[in-house]
């Protein structure tokens, strides 16, 4: 999959680092910790562990912040 942060795409942990990475994309709205991501078709989750300025993507287009469930009233 062609998972992107920042329109970089981001590489294994285990792997090297480019010597030369590419600028973010200053169109990025930024990554908030603990949230979960998701795209257009609901095919991909990602949490976040580590917020920065880089919005997650798949390839060009960007994952939107999943909306949560409301929780059943307990009474």
């Amino acid at each position: 999959m062609d998972i992107r942060c920042g329109g970089v795409p981001m590489v294994d942990p285990t792997g090297s680092i480019p010597d030369d990475p590419s600028p973010l994309d200053a169109a990025m709205n930024g990554t908030q910790m603990g949230k979960r991501y998701v795209d257009a078709d609901d095919t991909i989750e990602l949490l976040c562990t580590k917020p920065g300025e880089g919005s997650l993507g798949l390839g060009d287009a960007l994952l939107t912040i999943k909306e949560s469930k409301p929780l059943p009233a307990s009474d």
